[in-house]
């Protein structure tokens, strides 16, 4: 299921991205997330983020098949791309056996007003025969609700607060 969200931000791409790549940032984006901080490292160009994220709001169909909590693995490889920057993301859980992932490309770009457009555009694959599509969005449902409340712990991280 393909998942495409675009955001602007009020700094140069360069700006956006050191605060992305912040340890300090993706523990306060773990926390706002409701998540459990497993580990967490980041060395400029690549990022990992290991939690136990919170399953509650998700659609009640899938509810019975999930504990409380998943462990979620999210690493993102950053790239130089022009004036901006360009990454591989790849986030991965396990729900009773099966494989959830969602593989896809991030690109920080210019705006051409001195701020930074983020685009992600990624696939959400859930391995289970029946319920996949239906699963993968659900996924793509709650990849946009994460990207937006990261999206405003950015903004507020640029606003210097």
């Amino acid at each position: 299921m393909p998942i495409d969200v675009t955001t602007v931000h009020p700094a140069d791409p360069a700006t956006v991205h050191a605060v992305l790549t912040d340890e300090a940032f993706l523990r306060e984006t773990t926390a706002a997330l409701g998540a459990q901080l497993q580990a967490v490292s980041s060395d400029g160009t690549t990022t990992r983020v290991e939690m136990l994220a919170p399953t509650a709001g998700i659609p009640a169909v899938f509810a019975r098949f999930v504990a409380r909590e998943v462990a979620v693995t999210d690493v993102r490889r950053w790239h130089p791309d022009g004036d901006g920057w360009r990454c591989d993301v790849e986030v991965r859980t396990e729900v009773f056996g099966r494989t959830v992932e969602v593989l896809g490309e991030r690109r920080l770009a210019g705006d051409g007003h001195g701020g930074t457009r983020s685009t992600l555009t990624a696939e959400a694959r859930v391995d289970a025969p029946l319920v996949g599509r239906q699963a993968e969005g659900a996924v793509r449902q709650l990849i946009e609700v994460v990207l937006r409340r990261e999206a405003d712990q950015l903004d507020t991280r640029l606003a210097g607060g």
